[in-house]
């Protein structure tokens, strides 16, 4: 890139042409939220933050509901650096760092204040240095994609994971969404999150696993009759960085980049609280059935099903305990 603009500016002195100023850095950012939603909102933040500070600098656009990179595809694009920014989720990293699969697993978060707490202590710091060693991605910070659930197309009577035994779920790509939604009794379909309505419309599955947020942003609740509070995942999702896209701004900008990022995940945090429960009555004045179930008979069939297929075993000793410690 350099080198073309070097070319395009010295054919321009020779014709006696003006060439408008060009950043010298182009930082892309792909996320599978909406437009719209906390989560693309707080990359906008930090773009805008970004481009205010060092306008002739850096050049940054937020790319969302997948139009640049389909979901699943954004981490190994980081890591090959293709992408320079994106919102990885736990599932993602633990391909690469198997032995932090527990920070993705069902039921490790009391609530999002655990989760977030857990981040932002030496477990965060010692997670985020693993990351950037094992796969050149620097994690700026923690944010919160929301509590995962069950939604159905057709109401059934569900008091246990054996009453979603044949029940299509559809589940983002990966391994571990597919083992959790099998531990939960559904069958799991995979499939990018942009596929989702339309096969819910047309019955190719039964229902998917969101947080009520995203139900709601993507329209899913228009092809929804049943809404099951399964909570079985609070999940986090991080602002991260290619590191050769990182190591292109001084040091000066890295701590810029950080400070807005920070600020960007409090935003999304407390725009997601804020929009799950507003979805919440979205769906009882659409009048979705919401029903609520033991989410301690589903934590035990999902931990059963982790130890059964071996799941655990990769798992870095003790650091569930660890985890639940944090206050």
């Amino acid at each position: 890139m350099t080198n073309f603009k070097t070319m395009t500016a010295a054919a321009a002195v020779v014709l006696g042409l003006t060439v408008p100023a060009v950043a010298e850095i182009e930082i892309r950012i792909s996320t599978a939220a909406p437009g719209g939603s906390p989560l693309t909102v707080a990359f906008e933040h930090i773009a805008e933050g970004m481009e205010a500070a060092y306008p002739d600098d850096i050049d940054m656009s937020v790319h969302h509901s997948s139009s640049l990179f389909k979901q699943g595809t954004e981490f190994p694009a980081l890591i090959r650096g293709n992408l320079e920014m994106a919102s990885p989720v736990t599932f993602e990293i633990e391909q690469q760092l198997p032995e932090y699969g527990i920070l993705g697993g069902a039921y490790l978060f009391r609530d999002s204040q655990h989760m977030i707490d857990a981040f932002r202590s030496e477990i965060g710091e010692q997670f985020y240095k693993d990351v950037e060693e094992k796969t050149g991605v620097v994690i700026l910070d923690t944010a919160y994609l929301g509590t995962r659930t069950f939604n159905l197309g057709a109401v059934r009577d569900v008091n246990t994971p054996a009453d979603l035994n044949g029940v299509k779920m559809r589940m983002p790509p990966g391994p571990a969404f597919q083992t959790l939604a099998s531990a939960l009794g559904a069958t799991p379909v995979s499939m990018p999150i942009t596929e989702v309505y339309l096969a819910l419309k047309t019955g190719a599955i039964d229902g998917q696993d969101n947080p009520t947020s995203l139900t709601r942003d993507w329209k899913f609740h228009e092809q929804t009759k049943q809404v099951i509070l399964t909570k079985h995942l609070i999940q986090p999702v991080f602002i991260a960085i290619s590191k050769g896209a990182y190591e292109e701004l001084s040091d000066e900008q890295q701590a810029t980049l950080r400070v807005l990022a920070r600020e960007a995940a409090d935003m999304e945090i407390e725009g997601t609280r804020s929009d799950e429960a507003a979805a919440i009555e979205t769906f009882v004045e659409a009048g979705l059935t919401i029903t609520e179930v033991d989410t301690e008979l589903f934590r035990d069939a999902v931990w059963e099903k982790y130890e059964a297929t071996g799941l655990t075993d990769d798992w870095m000793p003790g650091l569930a305990e660890a985890v639940a410690t944090i206050k």
